[in-house]
């Protein structure tokens, strides 16, 4: 793929990531889309054959996008002091709760696909896929941590980072004087006195 392709596929991504933001998967038509992306609907349809492969490639670079974080915040190194083993389960799961303003659209597409793949068969592969690998390096950070690694704790921590990431996007009552960031560092703090 060329640099002008990869910059137009971009494009159309980074359009779709803002319509599904706005107002859900249903927002992100092709039509939108390509108004959006100042890409014509014909372009579109060249890189994105159906709005289904459109909108799987979407949740395809959701994936590559948390993969990304992921890979940087797991460090092979095992830390030393206590403080450093929190530090690396808070990067870690903060790579997969991206909670920076300029990341809320990526978090919130997330959740729209996560929610859409429970009746869109389409979005069920990539979004097993992402579950797994976050499940993986979770797992691998508790180790390295010397925290409990083992599948009863791999998934009560999972649960702590979706339950924050389902709040930030839907939130629904949560106490306005703890962010996300302090429940996760209360709930390290547990796991690594």
């Amino acid at each position: 793929m060329t640099e002008r392709q990869s910059t137009a596929r971009r494009r159309i991504l980074d359009a779709v990531f803002d319509l599904v933001a706005r107002g859900g998967l249903a927002e992100a038509s092709l039509r939108k889309v390509a108004d959006a992306s100042g890409i014509n609907i014909g372009s579109v349809r060249h890189y994105f054959d159906s709005h289904e492969a459109l909108m799987v490639a979407a949740a395809e670079e959701v994936g590559a996008r948390m993969e990304r974080r992921l890979a940087a915040a797991a460090t092979p190194q095992h830390p030393a002091s206590a403080a450093e083993r929190r530090e690396l389960l808070q990067a870690v799961a903060l790579a997969v709760l991206p909670i920076a303003p300029e990341e809320r659209a990526e978090l919130i597409v997330l959740v729209e696909f996560l929610v859409a793949a429970r009746i869109r068969p389409e979005f069920r592969q990539v979004t097993v896929r992402m579950g797994t690998d976050m499940r993986y390096v979770v797992r691998q950070a508790l180790e390295l941590t010397g925290a409990q690694a083992d599948d009863l704790h791999t998934e009560l921590f999972v649960a702590v980072i979706e339950g924050l990431t389902f709040e930030l996007v839907y939130p629904h009552g949560s106490k306005e004087d703890l962010s996300p960031v302090d429940v996760l560092r209360r709930h390290i703090a547990t796991l690594i006195p």
